[in-house]
């Protein structure tokens, strides 16, 4: 058991430092960028799939009809994927209220029957005029700069994908644990993608170009699945054009959402993440994932074991111990890009739980079923 624990103790502070490696990079080339000073814009469709999102919405669009971006430039298309709550009054009342005192934003409500998010999506995609598809959430907000900090990124690298940054609100602890984690999540997509082995991304605020979603078969492929609406078609997109697959460090091309509000929500979400890791086509991705689950489990493990034997209690808190150390170079630099660092202070206390939620997640995600909106996948 030994020799085990330390072998996934190497791989662990291995992995991290290669993450580590990656976010530095993106930090690099985001200093080496060079200014761009053609102001013309391209044109973005916004796709927002909003179900049951009556909370959210109002402020959603508001937020974007708010950016210092050329409003002819720019169109907004809400896909009402089956909301079965006042989502669609919400949109409806919107975009009267707009018209009625003569803004000209395009703002467009399409209803959708088909029952999966995903389909949605490529019914909006089937309704944008313009040449990028800017996919994002009901339940995010943005600055005003946001568009106008995408346009220059397109501008300067002509990608054909970019992901840009997604934080958590985070008002309590349990929500600023959340928001800690997710912000790890963010630079392990951005540190993935910048050493050409993408891994994971968020359709909260996803860039791609219109034309390369069609020669790439959007989601063909992967349709049916209830989960997996960023990564599938990321990986579709760094399989075609490996070169133009970026992410996109600008703190005002970020957007913010929500955390999750309680322990049962989170570990639906969680479990609906959970449950594609074994649909990569890359099966480097799922090894990561074994691998790092069976690391957190051998420190629990040896913590059990410590009840019986001193010296796997020992093990048991160096392992978590050096987790902690290596996770917080990681994390100190990420968050302090995002404007989060100040959450690094509950890194102390998130981690032996996360131990216990990597365990958890890994499993019921794995093997058993989870509920996302009403839908059960």
């Amino acid at each position: 058991m030994l020799s085990i624990s330390i072998a996934l103790l190497a791989f662990y502070v291995i992995l991290i430092s290669y993450f580590f490696i990656g976010w530095m990079l993106v930090v690099a080339r985001k200093k080496t960028s060079s200014a761009y000073n053609n102001l013309a814009g391209v044109g973005f469709s916004i796709i927002i799939s909003a179900r049951n999102e009556e909370k959210n919405i109002e402020a959603c669009l508001r937020s974007i009809i708010k950016q210092n971006y050329p409003s002819d430039l720019f169109e907004v298309i809400v896909i009402d994927d089956g909301s079965t709550d006042k989502t669609a009054d919400i949109i409806h009342t919107f975009i009267n209220q707009s018209r009625s005192i003569g803004t000209t934003f395009n703002i467009h409500y399409v209803k959708s029957d088909l029952k999966n998010k995903k389909a949605a999506i490529t019914m909006g995609i089937g309704h944008a005029k313009h040449d990028y598809i800017i996919l994002t959430d009901a339940d995010c907000t943005r600055n005003k700069h946001w568009l106008s900090a995408i346009n220059k990124f397109v501008k300067q690298s002509a990608c054909k994908m970019i992901y840009a940054p997604v934080r958590f609100k985070a008002h309590n602890i349990f929500e600023k644990m959340q928001a800690l984690e997710f912000a790890g999540l963010v630079g392990i997509g951005a540190a993935s993608m910048e050493l050409k082995n993408p891994n994971m991304c968020s359709a909260a605020n996803l860039i791609f170009e219109k034309k390369a979603f069609n020669e790439v078969n959007g989601y063909q492929d992967n349709m049916h699945l209830l989960s997996g609406d960023d990564e599938f078609l990321m990986h579709k997109f760094f399989k075609l054009y490996p070169d133009k697959v970026k992410f996109l460090l600008n703190y005002d091309a970020m957007v913010t959402t929500t955390a999750s509000s309680s322990v049962e929500e989170l570990a639906e979400q969680r479990k609906r993440w959970v449950s594609k890791a074994t649909k990569y086509e890359n099966r480097y991705i799922t090894l990561i994932l074994i691998l790092a689950y069976l690391f957190n489990a051998s420190i629990f493990v040896n913590f059990v074991w410590g009840f019986f034997d001193d010296f796997y209690f020992k093990l048991s808190l160096s392992q978590l111990l050096i987790k902690m150390v290596v996770e917080f170079a990681f994390l100190s630099q990420v968050a302090r890009y995002l404007k989060q660092f100040h959450l690094i202070k509950y890194l102390i206390i998130a981690e032996p739980l996360h131990v216990i939620y990597v365990l958890f997640v890994g499993i019921a995600g794995s093997f058993g079923s989870f509920e996302w909106k009403g839908r059960v996948g």
